[in-house]
């Protein structure tokens, strides 16, 4: 298969997947380079790629601009200089502009456990556009019954090794909901390992108390303890599943979008005023 074809296969799945990527072409190139003009790579959050823009340093710069771009949703042009080794020194020898666009992929949400408040989060998420991920132990009917929405299903030994084999991007949001206290100790604790965007975990006053003081005496940090949500979602009533994963749900869309959850009347009275 030719390497074009290769690049529009690669870049085809990810739409299809809904995964977030960059496309780096070289689109003009000075003196000595690697690679000639219409050169490709494609970068994913999780550093995998396909094609190549020549190695080297010249390549691992447009892989770290392309994460960047991924991370920032923003599509960038420029140049790079490929140098060479004469003697010990390091000199200049060409340079490649270069194209990079950013393919926004759907946001990522991981669900620890396939319960009943998990199987509605799962179908709420997935009807909002997310790219659900489930992370179970229960390799049950049950747990795939509750997961038919989700875009990927991990069932592992424990919820810790589950989580840590995900290659999730930056910015993933994790609810964890598992199916008593100890998986949802060992599902935080693995989450809080992970560059998240959102942490949310289900539970009473008196579970979140214990599962704290049990990850500070491993060595977790205050702060990060502090930016769970727990209890988790907003305050607009409801104790059916579908009614708290609509909590849970509305609190990560304020998030994602940056809101405030306050009642829209009321948020856009507080917006500065045009002149």
């Amino acid at each position: 298969m030719k390497t074009n074809d290769i690049i529009l296969q690669a870049l085809l799945q990810a739409e299809e997947e809904k995964k977030a990527c960059a496309l780096a072409t070289i689109v003009q190139t000075v003196g000595s380079v690697p690679r000639g003009a219409g050169s490709k790579i494609v970068v994913f959050a999780d550093r995998s790629i396909i094609g190549s823009v020549g190695g080297g340093s010249l390549e691992m710069q447009v892989i770290e601009d392309a994460l960047h771009c991924i991370s920032n949703k923003e599509s960038i042009f420029k140049k790079y200089e490929n140098h060479v080794d004469v003697g010990g020194d390091i000199t200049p020898c060409g340079e490649a502009a270069v194209f990079i666009e950013c393919f926004e992929g759907a946001p990522e949400l991981v669900v620890c456990g396939a319960g009943h408040v998990g199987a509605a989060l799962i179908e709420l998420a997935a009807a909002l556009g997310y790219f659900v991920t489930v992370v179970d132990t229960r390799d049950t009917d049950v747990t795939r019954e509750h997961s038919k929405k989700a875009g990927r299903l991990v069932i592992a030994d424990s919820f810790s090794k589950g989580i840590q084999s995900l290659a999730t991007p930056q910015g993933t949001y994790f609810m964890v909901c598992t199916y008593d206290h100890e998986h949802d100790f060992e599902a935080l604790g693995a989450v809080l390992g992970k560059d998240a965007g959102y942490i949310g975990m289900m539970g009473s006053s008196g579970k979140i108390s214990s599962i704290f003081a049990k990850l500070r005496s491993l060595g977790f940090r205050e702060e990060l303890l502090e930016s769970v949500h727990s209890p988790v979602g907003l305050d607009i009533g409801g104790q059916t599943p579908n009614e708290i994963a609509l909590s849970i749900m509305a609190q990560i869309q304020m998030t994602r979008y940056k809101k405030t959850g306050l009642p829209a009347k009321i948020a856009v009275q507080q917006q500065p005023k045009g002149l």
